[in-house]
C-alpha cells in the first residue's frame, strides 16, 4: 500500500479503502484514520503540524519537550547521542494516543512513511512520538522540511495534503538525511 495509489478524490478515497480492506479506526476533526483489521496497517490524509520534541534545542516552540515517546537509548542500531529521539535529525512521525492503544501490534517503532500526495515526495520515518488526542498530522522538523520545504521550526502546513502511513509490528528501518540508514526496534506500551 502508497500514497502512490492514492488520491484526494471522494471516488479514488473509496477505492483505496476497499481495495485494502481498511476500515475506520477513528476520526478526529475532519481527519477519518483507517486501518486494517488486523491493524497491521494505519493510514491517514492530514495537515503538516511540525514536532520539535527530544534532545535537541526548542527553537522557540512553547510546546516542546525534552523527551519523545521512543526512548532510543540502546535501541537502535547504530546508537545515537541521546535515549531519545531529536526532531533535527531522526524522521519521526507523530501519532495520537489512541491509535497506539487501539491497534494490536506494537507502534512505537514501527515502520512509518510520509507523503505530500500534491508532489508526490516520500520519505521513511519511525513511529516516534506521541502527541494530543484532539490533533493528528504532525511530524519531527527534519522530515517535515524534507517534504515541505517552506514550513518553519514553528509553522507547518495547514492543508489536507500529506499522507501518514504506519505498519504495526514491524521496526522501523529509516534512511537518515546524511545517507546513512538506522534500525529501530518495537517499543511496547509500558515498556
Amino acid at each position: 500500500m502508497s500514497a502512490t495509489n492514492f488520491m484526494i478524490s471522494k471516488e479514488k478515497k473509496e477505492q483505496f479503502i476497499k481495495a485494502h480492506n481498511l476500515h475506520v479506526l477513528l476520526t478526529i476533526g475532519s481527519v477519518t484514520i483507517y486501518a486494517t483489521k488486523s491493524g497491521g496497517y494505519v493510514c491517514c490524509v492530514s495537515d503538516l503540524s511540525i514536532c520539535n520534541d527530544g534532545w535537541g534545542p526548542k527553537h522557540g516552540d512553547p510546546s516542546w519537550q525534552p523527551k519523545t515517546a521512543y526512548y532510543s537509548g540502546k535501541q537502535c542500531s547504530p546508537p545515537g547521542p541521546s535515549q531519545y529521539l531529536n526532531a533535527d535529525i531522526d524522521p519521526y512521525i507523530v501519532i495520537p494516543p489512541q491509535v497506539r492503544s487501539m491497534v494490536a501490534p506494537v507502534v512505537m517503532g514501527c515502520q512509518a512513511k510520509l507523503t505530500r500526495i500534491d508532489s508526490g515526495m516520500t520519505h521513511s520515518a519511525v513511529t516516534g512520538e506521541i502527541g494530543p488526542d484532539y490533533a493528528t498530522g504532525e511530524a519531527a522538523y527534519c522530515l517535515a522540511k524534507h517534504i515541505n520545504p517552506t514550513i518553519s521550526h514553528n509553522a507547518g502546513d495547514g492543508r489536507l495534503i500529506y499522507f501518514y502511513e504506519l505498519w504495526p509490528g514491524v521496526p522501523a528501518t529509516v534512511q537518515m538525511f546524511d545517507g546513512s540508514k538506522k534500525t529501530y526496534k518495537l517499543q511496547p506500551a509500558g515498556g
